[in-house]
């Protein structure tokens, strides 16, 4: 691995003195501050969320067993048999490609 020298500025890009001014800065807080307000507003008249239906719920139930891979693969074994097993064939076909050519 090479070793570099370290980066002395990587912000090189960024100039403080083009950040928001104090006016900016404070008209920023205020919208925020109001977005923030009618957020929690809206989030205090809405009703509670209905409790789904019965027909709902076994529908939603349905969906997810319908799209449940029937055959389910086993995540925690990997396929390393598979893989020598192809490794090994390929190699001698290589090799016998390589007696034949030379």
């Amino acid at each position: 691995m090479a070793i570099v020298p370290k980066h002395t500025d990587p912000y090189s890009r960024y100039d403080p003195e083009r950040d928001l001014t104090t006016d900016q800065l404070h008209r920023f807080t205020q919208t925020a501050n109001s977005a923030q307000k009618k957020r929690e507003e809206q989030s205090a008249e809405e009703k509670p969320p209905e409790e789904p239906s019965f027909m709902m719920a076994a529908a939603r139930r349905a969906r997810r067993q319908a799209m449940k891979p029937v055959v389910v693969t086993k995540s925690d074994k990997p396929n390393t048999l598979r893989y020598i097993v192809w490794l090994v064939v390929f190699a001698a076909i290589g090799l016998w490609w390589m007696y034949m050519s030379g």
